[in-house]
């Protein structure tokens, strides 16, 4: 097959079909209709004489052909759109730009009203919506522009995806003032076990990162509480003996009393990322570097 004879929009096409795993999805991303995307994939069976991907019930299925070419496909594909990209201007006093992010209600707390105040001074005209995206619904919403970027522990297993660490912090105990801990003067991890717990989650199932690290020493935590959102957590923990597992910076920044904890725990990471498609975007690049800024201020706490 002569290259020259090729429609090499099809690779495009290909491509999304191969990292959304439905023709539905593959318009989106694409920004043309399903019946389109069909045709293609009729053209590229009829090129490559395959189906090179099988309806199931739970999506589109590639072929052992696709597996075999996919990644010289997505490889030539990235060379192309790098060779073309250069950053676009962007100037934040003249941009009218509303930017869509998805972040958790803690990180709410930590940069959003030191971006505002950022954006209020240099970019009037900016507005910015935060939403709460499932992550099986991240790339697919970062892919067709219906968020800008993404702040989460995970970061999804894709090669549309760019990303950078923005927040790492280690875990603390939480506690009222004159909390009978505070008369305990070489605090155990049993002390703190002995305790009853706040735990935070929006998840109706699945224990916390703390839980897992606790399970493998065989401890475990008295749940007194599980709440949906950190937002009650600090009144909660102040007019209360139940004590809560939290960052170090969410204590400091929510005036709560706490111990270190006795045990080594992995630290609470939180990553940016973004989609391919809008890494040389001027204005992107903007809004990536004020939320990098932020969540640096936020560690300075």
């Amino acid at each position: 097959m002569k290259i020259s004879t090729f429609d090499l929009n099809l690779f495009v096409i290909m491509n999304a079909i191969y990292t959304q795993g439905s023709l539905t999805k593959a318009a989106d991303v694409v920004g043309i209709t399903q019946p389109a995307v069909s045709n293609a994939l009729s053209r590229l069976r009829t090129k490559f004489n395959d189906d090179l991907f099988l309806r199931t019930g739970t999506g589109m299925i590639p072929t052992q052909k696709t597996e075999n070419m996919i990644a010289d496909i997505q490889n030539a594909l990235m060379l192309m759109q790098q060779s073309v990209d250069e950053p676009d201007e962007f100037d934040p006093l003249l941009s009218s730009r509303n930017f869509k992010i998805s972040l958790a209600d803690v990180s709410e707390g930590r940069v959003l009203p030191y971006l505002m105040q950022k954006i209020d001074i240099n970019a009037p005209n900016v507005s910015v919506g935060s939403f709460h995206y499932s992550r099986r619904d991240q790339v697919h919403a970062l892919a067709t522009n219906q968020l800008d970027f993404v702040v989460d522990p995970v970061i999804p297993r894709s090669n549309e995806i760019k990303s950078c660490k923005v927040f790492e912090d280690y875990f603390v105990v939480a506690h009222r003032k004159d909390h009978p801990l505070t008369q305990i003067k070489d605090i155990t991890i049993n002390d703190l076990l002995a305790q009853k717990h706040l735990n935070v989650s929006q998840r109706r199932k699945g224990p916390h990162m703390v839980d897992i690290e606790l399970a493998k020493l065989g401890l475990e935590r008295d749940i007194a509480l599980r709440a949906q959102h950190f937002l009650i957590a600090p009144e909660v923990v102040k007019t209360t003996d139940v004590v809560l597992f939290c960052t170090h910076s969410f204590a400091i920044r929510h005036e709560l009393d706490f111990v270190k904890i006795p045990i080594e725990l992995p630290t609470m990471e939180y990553f940016l990322f973004w989609h391919v498609s809008d890494d040389m975007d001027g204005a992107h690049i903007w809004m990536r570097n004020l939320l990098i800024e932020a969540y640096k201020n936020a560690r300075g706490l």
